[in-house]
């Protein structure tokens, strides 16, 4: 489907086609309001070959959200992922956000990650987060493919669309100013963003730059199970009840309250030069930039029963799971105090020309070069212990710690005596892209033939991890009260249904922990396990045909891709001691046709088809023998060098029906037949402890490959205009997936994913509510072959806009309304992994246009 959504926010935005396709289904549309916005997509849809969903940034702005990703996850068949409160990465069609491509006027955008999730590593996706509205001009969602786009898509590829100065009247003029408050933090933040665009009277030279800078305040509370261990490994004799064996059932290795802060901190610059020095040549050279600082300080607060395993005095089995337990004296706990200084940093420059010598000619070509850098340096760790019986319970709604003597509660944890006390490392990761790109288009008239498209296109891909590492030793004991210890909030934990007196365990901040670490000696090494370079050139060419007739249209093409991967990587035959570099490398090529079909079956009945081969390839870090570690749950992520890239034959078949102007329901059912794709399993494996010391068991999530699934199922979408000012949005999304494997599912893929959103806008007021939710989704194979997965989640939000006169604007926004508890757990939800809050946020923001 094609949408272009309208807006009040401060930028007026147009949207324009595909400069390498001139007969691309996207028009130019000048976005006023909700309704017209939604009349002109309507049209536009109509005449569309392939199923492409488009929202305007009219349309990113008046959704109430905080990046272009949640604007996105509006359009039938999209879901984002809500871990860390706002979303970062997008599913398309049930597929993992990995496997979905984001392009920048057609061209890879360089992502680097913040570095404070080990569970996400590297991948070829972008940040969305890093990505603010107020920049963007359109952004496009291309769900069925044609041959002049780029290959690496399984689900979906988004482009995003940057502004062109002489798109805009000369001497354009957007400002917006705003103020965002987040519940569970307590904080409150600016925003403000600039845009400035001019061009000649002759208008064939115009400049444009514009600027964006946000800040928000995170504050997220959790409780943590780090996996699960068989019973079978308590080496005392406890009293038992319930029903069950306990040699059979599971126990949680480790649970954890769980305290995170991070301020995000983004700055964004956009700039353009356009120049038309004659009628048949367009120039364009165009700048983007964008800095995140991601700072964020951890506290973990955990018991450890799987490092306590003779000291069970009791427990009770329930269906297979050791539900509740009393651990006796000397058990391990053990306060973790992290902090990382992260950075994002995301630049592109690409020169554009449009050569026109004929009305039946046009050449286009871009050249360009796009770099990025993030990761954490450095990182802080302090670890302080005890030693105290306690009991826990926990039933996938109510988890309880509580410490016999009342400690867990108390200033007295300490470090250790002597040995390592924690460390100070840092892992920064890389990436980077130089292309160059050739594309042809001859319009013709041979019989229902109308245009033949060719074009050549060559990528040179880097993406690189380097890490060090350190063990900082300890000068004798230290309390928590010694380095000004004080207890977390009181209300930190509401409404997660946890008790016990761990909730309110002491901790220090984070410039206590930078300054006793900082004071005691420090030996550094080179992280070897952590670090890879994966260097990538893909060559492709393609040649497209479009079709036309009294009811049709259309298009058939076939692609070729040929990629050259160059894996380096450390592997240690004696669990790091010593690391020899291994260097792999991997070479394929493939033929990728594509068709699309599009007939007017009466004047307000459409029906489309479409089919084609796709692939898409591997995480950087996926191919790597590379480990990305977290040295408190005793988790990390490692590469299969080995991997095949994800193929699969994609079939789409849509049906609308415009029973009114402003008025639209329609249909699609799509089919993926994949022959090969890629899902993480966990294995335990002995891995050196770079902060505490020595080695330690790992469970460890590999890549490996798995072939013949299929995915299938339908979109559904209605909207109209209601009356007196109100009108209605809906869709709703099912899909299944058929792996052959009991134990296996496609992750990410939601069976259920519903949007709901009615509007209001009459005179000066507009108003939006937009309702989300999606089903549970499976997300890995983790520990003991367990199914990891993810509760449904419900996403509430609401925007109203008051247009003071025609220039001024006041919108208030507030996304998150519920505080919706974000739940994955293993196999089934009485047995979690983890369950956090990040709160509300409430924003207000004042724009003017000249």
């Amino acid at each position: 489907m094609l949408m272009s959504m309208g807006t009040g926010s401060f930028i007026a935005a147009q949207a324009y086609a595909a400069d390498a396709n001139p007969d691309d289904e996207l028009q130019e549309i000048v976005v006023t309001s909700i309704r017209k916005s939604l009349e002109r997509s309507i049209e536009v849809k109509r005449q569309a070959n392939a199923i492409v969903d488009v929202i305007s940034a009219e349309g990113v702005g008046k959704f109430p959200d905080t990046n272009v990703a949640e604007s996105l996850s509006h359009l039938p068949g999209i879901s984002v992922d809500h871990q860390f409160g706002e979303g970062e990465k997008i599913s398309i069609l049930g597929t993992d956000p990995a496997l979905n491509r984001i392009l920048v006027d057609g061209q890879t955008i360089a992502s680097a990650d913040w570095g404070g999730n080990p569970n996400d590593p590297n991948s070829r996706t972008f940040n969305y987060s890093l990505l603010s509205p107020e920049i963007i001009d359109q952004a496009e969602v291309h769900k069925s493919t044609e041959a002049y786009l780029d290959e690496g898509s399984l689900g979906g590829t988004v482009i995003i669309r940057t502004r062109k100065p002489l798109d805009l009247d000369a001497n354009t003029l957007r400002a917006s100013v705003g103020y965002s408050y987040n519940t569970r933090s307590e904080q409150g933040n600016p925003r403000g963003s600039l845009l400035y665009s001019w061009k000649n009277p002759a208008n064939n030279f115009g400049v444009m730059v514009a600027g964006t800078y946000d800040k928000e305040d995170l504050s997220r509370a959790g409780i943590e199970f780090f996996g699960y261990q068989k019973g079978s490994t308590i080496t005392s004799n406890p009293t038992v009840t319930g029903n069950g064996s306990l040699a059979t059932a599971t126990f949680p290795a480790g649970i954890n309250a769980a305290y995170f802060k991070q301020t995000r901190e983004r700055e964004g610059l956009q700039g353009a030069i356009q120049y038309q020095p004659t009628d048949t040549i367009d120039l364009n050279l165009s700048g983007l930039f964008i800095h995140g600082n991601y700072n964020n300080f951890s506290q973990s607060r955990f018991i450890f029963p799987a490092a306590s395993t003779g000291l069970f005095q009791s427990a009770t089995v329930n269906n297979s799971l050791i539900t509740s337990a009393t651990l006796g004296n000397g058990a391990y706990t053990e306060l973790d105090t992290n902090y990382r200084e992260t950075s994002v940093q995301t630049a592109r420059v690409n020169l554009a020309g449009t050569w026109t010598p004929t009305k039946d000619w046009k050449v286009y070509t871009d050249v360009g070069y796009t770099r990025a850098f993030g990761g954490k340096d450095p990182e802080y760790l302090l670890s302080f212990y005890s030693s105290t019986p306690y009991s826990f319970s926990y039933d996938g709604t109510h988890t309880s710690v509580t410490s016999a003597d009342g400690t867990a509660s108390m200033d007295n944890m300490a470090t250790k005596g002597t040995g390592q006390v924690g460390g100070i490392g840092a892992q920064l990761n890389a990436d980077s892209e130089a292309y160059g790109q050739m594309d042809v288009t001859h319009d013709i008239n041979w019989g229902p033939i109308t245009t033949v498209q060719a074009g050549v296109k060559y990528t040179d891909h880097m993406n690189t991890v380097r890490a060090y590492s350190s063990k900082t030793f300890s000068n004798g004991s230290t309390t928590l009260a010694q380095l000004g210890g004080s207890q977390v909030p009181s209300n930190l934990f509401d409404g997660l249904n946890a008790s016990g007196d761990w909730l309110h365990f002491y901790t220090i901040s984070q410039d206590a922990v930078i300054k006793y670490l900082d004071g005691l000696n420090t030996v550094y090494a080179p992280d070897y396990s952590s670090e890879y370079k994966v260097t990538e050139k893909n060559s492709a060419a393609y040649t497209q045909v479009n079709f036309a007739g009294d009811k049709y249209r259309g298009n058939v093409g076939v692609r070729y891709v040929h990629t050259a991967d160059d894996i380096k990587y450390w592997n240690s035959p004696d669990n790091g001691a010593t690391y020899d570099g291994v260097t792999q490398t991997s070479r394929y090529g493939r033929f990728l046709p594509s068709f699309n079909f599009a007939y007017d079956v009466s004047d307000d009945v459409i029906v489309r088809a479409g089919a084609a081969k796709v692939i898409a390839r591997p995480r950087y870090a996926d191919m790597a023998g590379a480990f990305s570690k977290d040295d408190t749950q005793h988790n990390a992520s490692g590469g299969n060098p080995n991997l095949k890239p994800y193929e699969s034959n994609n079939y789409d078949v849509s049906a609308e029906w415009y029973f009114n102007k402003d008025s639209l329901v329609s249909g699609e059912f799509f089919f993926r037949q994949i022959s090969s794709y890629i899902v993480n399993t966990a294995v335990d494996m002995v891995l050196p402890d770079t902060t505490h010391g020595g080695t330690a068991v790992y469970s460890v999530s590999t890549p490996v490959n798995y072939s013949d699934a299929n995915v299938k199922g339908f979109s559904a979408m209605y909207q109209t205009n209601i009356a007196y000012g109100f009108g209605v949005q809906t869709n709703y999304t099912y899909s299944i997936a058929d792996t052959g494997t009991a134990n296996i599912n496609m992750p990410y893929l939601s069976r259920h994913t519903i949007n709901f959103i009615p509007y209001y806008e009459e005179g000066p007021i507009q108003a939006r509510v937009s309702l989300g939710w999606r089903s549970p989704y499976f997300t890995s194979i983790g520990r003991l072959d367990s199914r990891n997965m993810v509760d449904s989640y419900l996403q509430l939000d609401f925007s109203t806009t008051y247009s003071i006169n025609e220039q001024m604007q006041v919108t208030f926004n507030a996304s998150n309304l519920l505080d919706e508890m974000y739940y994955s757990y293993n196999n089934t939800k009485s047995a979690p992994i983890g369950y956090y809050r990040n709160g509300s946020v409430y924003s207000i923001n004042m724009s003017y246009k000249m």
